[in-house]
């Protein structure tokens, strides 16, 4: 066998170049080694969390907003049990957004078949990968704080999904968020300090919705959301993801990290249904985080949660 596939620098450069996210820990869950496609997928350089517990730069979080911990954690239990683990989490991303990633774990072994760290190998979804790349589809009608088109293209989308409900005489999911607290956060901290937050807002309502909706701007505090469901429960469902991950992001401003305030309502729209009648059905709840639906053009509350 050549020499050259003999040196261990090799398979180091190997795994540095990676299209995907790989990182390595130790027993105590500190960060050994950390590749390019983690910081690319993370925002987060190698020399901002080499020798870090992981879950301190970027705690991990399920679908309903809890952080994984103990049993919870794949980590923790590829230490204990020394089994490969496949599940989706939503990890923290650098700019304070929630991303979702596959994630694998493997554990390390010695030359005495000791668990002596953990490989955690994670990539996004390819919804997300795609959206990402259709994004210069939009150039120039995208709102330049947020990344994500403009309130008049919003409408028109808007206006254009309702109209087709006619044909179709199917439904269609309404989401609006409104992030609470601007005026106050931006008296305290500066105006910049509010793009920061908008734009967070934003990155975790577009990596955590499927391709096939829409997310727009709406208003000065607001994003609207059209889904392609028809369903009362699945919109309801996915105002309660939504609401929860978004109680996981949070923006970073000067080296503090301040969690994000927003409420969530969601309605079902049918043939027939007027655009601002429809709208003026959402009104806001009275607790941040919260979710409201009308289906059919009547108010009601979403499921208990267990």
């Amino acid at each position: 066998m050549s020499p050259f596939f003999e040196d261990p620098a090799l398979y180091r450069s190997v795994l540095e170049n990676l299209p995907i996210g790989i990182y390595v820990l130790d027993r105590e869950h500190r960060i050994r080694f950390w590749n390019r496609g983690a910081e690319q997928i993370t925002g987060f350089l190698a020399h901002e969390v080499m020798g870090q517990v992981c879950r301190e730069p970027f705690p991990h979080c399920d679908p309903q907003g809890r952080v994984l911990s103990g049993d919870h954690c794949a980590v923790t239990r590829t230490f204990r049990d020394g089994r490969a683990l496949q599940n989706h989490v939503f990890t923290l991303h650098k700019q304070g957004h929630r991303l979702g990633v596959q994630m694998c774990t493997f554990p390390l072994l010695d030359d005495k078949d000791l668990i002596v760290g953990v490989v955690v190998a994670f990539e996004e979804p390819a919804v997300n990968s795609a959206r990402e790349s259709s994004g210069g589809l939009m150039y120039g009608c995208l709102d330049p704080q947020t990344g994500v088109p403009t309130q008049r293209l919003t409408r028109a989308v808007l206006t254009e999904s309702l109209a087709g409900l006619e044909q179709t005489q199917g439904g269609l999911g309404l989401l609006r968020v409104r992030v609470l607290g601007l005026k106050e956060f931006s008296a305290k901290y500066g105006v910049d300090s509010v793009v920061a937050v908008l734009h967070t807002t934003a990155q975790t309502l577009r990596h955590n919705l499927d391709s096939e909706n829409f997310l727009g701007r709406w208003g000065e505090n607001e994003f609207l959301a059209v889904l392609q469901s028809g369903s009362p429960i699945r919109v309801a469902a996915a105002a309660e993801s939504i609401g929860r991950l978004l109680r996981q992001s949070e923006v970073t401003w000067w080296g503090d990290r301040f969690p994000i305030q927003t409420e969530v309502e969601s309605a079902v729209a049918r043939p027939g249904d007027n655009l601002e009648a429809l709208l003026s059905l959402m009104k806001p709840s009275h607790a941040p985080e919260t979710a409201k639906a009308a289906a059919g053009g009547a108010p009601h509350s979403p499921p208990a949660q267990g």
